[in-house]
């Protein structure tokens, strides 16, 4: 009977080199890896392979007060109040009921004074508003306006809540 021979493999030192060098680098990926996921879950505060697809959504009826008068259509209404007020929901119902009842609506934009872009803006019930600004720097709000917007101009500016009402008074009824 033959003794089996066993296969002797011989490794020199690059070889060697090599294979310490691969071991070290699929380390380094396996910490990177690692260190990714766990930013994920603890930093960004999020499930660990959860994927969110409304990070990029754009709001089409919210604006900042930077992009009041170049919103795409040539009319329309402009509500600017703080979206954290006591009847900042009172405001948005207005807005609401008239979009949803009023044949011919125009659209109306929102502006959360509360937004950080938009503080700079804000006077609020004791400072002094500017009704006659025609450019974006020179507006300064109170608690509740309302402005229509004509070709890039305010042509109304109320700030009064009864006058609001009546600007955006429901005349005619969609299908009626």
């Amino acid at each position: 009977m033959k003794k089996q021979q066993k296969k002797v493999t011989y490794h020199t030192e690059e070889q060697k080199e090599m294979f310490h060098f691969l071991i070290v680098l699929v380390v380094i990926i396996l910490f990177v890896i690692g260190v990714y996921l766990v930013s994920k879950m603890f930093v960004m505060d999020k499930s660990l392979f959860e994927v969110s697809y409304n990070n990029g959504v754009i709001n089409s009826e919210r604006a900042i007060v930077g992009t009041i008068l170049n919103r795409p259509e040539k009319d329309y209404y402009v509500l600017v109040y703080d979206e954290k007020a006591t009847n900042a929901v009172y405001y948005s119902a207005l807005s609401t009921n008239y979009t949803q009842n009023q044949e011919n609506a125009l659209k109306v934009y929102h502006v959360d004074l509360g937004h950080v872009l938009n503080k700079d803006y804000y006077v609020g019930t004791s400072g002094t508003s500017n009704p006659k600004a025609g450019k974006v720097s020179d507006f300064k709000f109170k608690d509740f306006t309302l402005l229509r917007i004509k070709n890039g101009k305010v042509e109304k500016y109320i700030e009064d809540e009864a006058s609001i009402k009546k600007e955006l008074a429901v005349t005619k009824k969609k299908n009626s």
